[in-house]
């Protein structure tokens, strides 16, 4: 059931004055109101939270009238959607990048997803997004798409390199590396000290994917031929 943002808008926004972030510069160009709105619900989200976040502080932070926010984005929920279509766009523009860049390919996009992707901005707009989620259908059926279609896409791009190869097997692999990446951004991702460092679970990981990698890269033989 969507929130209501009414009773979410009618609160002001505390603590002193501060510059708006979509406010344009006299040595920049002003960017689409579309993304003006976007950049400001992420930030928005990060600081005030899935129980804070509404359509009327995501104005006040682009500088723009809430009648014009909500022409382009005419309830929350769609605001958000439009937040995850842009996360997808950008995370498969780095697998695009990993996976057809010569040298690099599904452990370099492991070591990435483990080690660089998981910043805390990152996780915490996760999180908040995943909190939205257990309460509005729109935004839980966006997220599950944004997570289908990331792996479905990077699922197409090792068969089309693996042509071989069982699809089965790099379906399960991809499936793997997603709950490896997503756990890894729950246990780690708001507190980097555990009783197994994050280095060495990224060690562990890396070596388990290499090996799985390794039979893709026999093209499909079968793992007893041979020995």
């Amino acid at each position: 059931m969507t929130t209501n943002d009414d009773s979410i808008a009618s609160m002001e926004l505390s603590g002193e004055a501060r510059p708006q972030q979509g406010a344009a510069t006299a040595d920049a160009e002003p960017k689409p109101v579309t993304e003006r709105v976007l950049d400001s619900a992420e930030q928005v989200l990060l600081r005030q939270g899935y129980a804070g976040f509404s359509t009327r502080r995501v104005a006040q932070e682009a500088n723009i009238a809430l009648g014009n926010l909500t022409y382009h984005f005419p309830t929350k929920a769609e605001l958000v959607r439009a937040l995850i279509d842009r996360l997808m766009a950008k995370y498969l523009e780095y697998f695009e990048e990993f996976l057809s860049t010569p040298g690099k390919g599904v452990e370099a996009l492991v070591r990435w997803l483990l080690e660089e992707a998981p910043d805390e901005d990152a996780m915490r707009l996760f999180r908040e997004i995943w909190a939205m989620a257990l309460h509005d259908e729109i935004v839980r059926q966006s997220i599950d798409d944004f997570y289908d279609r990331l792996i479905e896409r990077v699922i197409e791009t090792l068969i089309a390199a693996h042509p071989a190869a069982d699809p089965r097997e790099i379906s399960d692999l991809v499936h793997f590396v997603a709950v490896v990446s997503e756990g890894s951004s729950v246990i780690y991702g708001t507190r980097s000290s555990r009783a197994t460092p994050h280095r060495s679970m990224v060690a562990l990981v890396m070596r388990m994917v290499r090996a799985i990698a390794g039979d893709l890269e026999g093209d499909g033989r079968s793992k007893d031929a041979g020995g």
